[in-house]
């Protein structure tokens, strides 16, 4: 029987068509027994098919709603990660503000101790062959820069202007191996030189073998000098050895400032 109606479904189809459209002429007509019975048959036939239909259309239009809602919240996802990344880089602008304000109140600090000039520093350059050696930076003679002004940082001694131009400045850090500065040991006072080595370690010299030097004493700079105001930090001392004949002392000392990461400069000069 199945197969019956399988192989004459679409005959069968178009038979119940056109017997349902015959009904609803016939059920235009005056009400009678007959024709009410045939429009309530058809209500019967039809009110399945009206069910799909009105649920289908429902939930398309749900699914329309949803496919709104989610456009919606993926614009409100995009329209927050956006902001989010403003606050972030409005945040970093606020920490490296923060640090600019820290390091010129180090920087004033330096003028408040030392009855000295100086003239805050950028570095714009660096001899890739040289880069513990020397930097440049914008200042130069326009700006009162003068030769062989000693350098510094909040940290320590930097070294010195080797070379001045109009607008820019070249600084030898005291890591160059012609770089030296007259020091003493704060503990102690026990004075020497603090020469460069070409590396990331100095060396004191001229430091008598009976001389009272240990490993961890601070090395700042000595009233002898006369480029850099007495007291500033330098280094501190690593490694103390006696020479072959026990009358010098070689010692290593580790320089207060990172000559690798400078990026900020104080060129000092003396008030006259």
């Amino acid at each position: 029987m199945s197969d019956f109606f399988w192989k004459w479904r679409r005959e069968i189809l178009f038979s119940l068509l056109i017997a349902i459209a015959l009904g609803l002429l016939i059920s235009q007509r005056k009400p009678d027994f007959f024709s009410q019975s045939i429009r309530q048959g058809i209500t019967l036939v039809m009110a399945p098919l009206q069910k799909i239909s009105t649920g289908s259309f429902a939930r398309v239009r749900s699914l329309a709603h949803t496919l709104s809602t989610l456009g919606s919240l993926k614009s409100e996802n995009l329209s927050l990660r956006q902001q989010l990344e403003a606050l972030k880089l409005a945040n970093l602008r606020l920490l490296e503000q923060a640090q600019e304000n820290g390091q010129l109140r180090e920087q004033l600090g330096y003028k408040q101790r030392q009855k000295w000039k100086f003239v805050p520093a950028e570095v714009i350059g660096r001899d890739p062959a040289s880069w513990l050696e020397t930097v440049v930076v914008n200042r130069g003679s326009a700006d009162g820069i003068r030769l062989g002004a000693g350098v510094v940082t909040p940290e320590g001694v930097a070294g010195r202007v080797s070379d001045v131009q109009l607008y820019a400045a070249t600084v030898m850090l005291l890591s160059d191996v012609q770089s030296s500065v007259a020091t003493a040991v704060e503990r102690s006072r026990v004075p020497g030189t603090v020469k460069g080595m070409g590396t990331r370690t100095l060396s004191m010299v001229h430091v008598a073998g009976g001389d009272d030097v240990r490993a961890a004493d601070t090395v700042v700079t000595s009233s002898v000098s006369s480029i850099f105001p007495p007291g500033l930090p330098v280094g501190e001392v690593t490694q103390v050895a006696s020479s072959e004949n026990g009358l010098m002392l070689s010692v290593r000392v580790k320089p207060r400032v990172n000559f690798q990461t400078l990026d900020h400069l104080l060129i000092l000069q003396a008030e006259e």
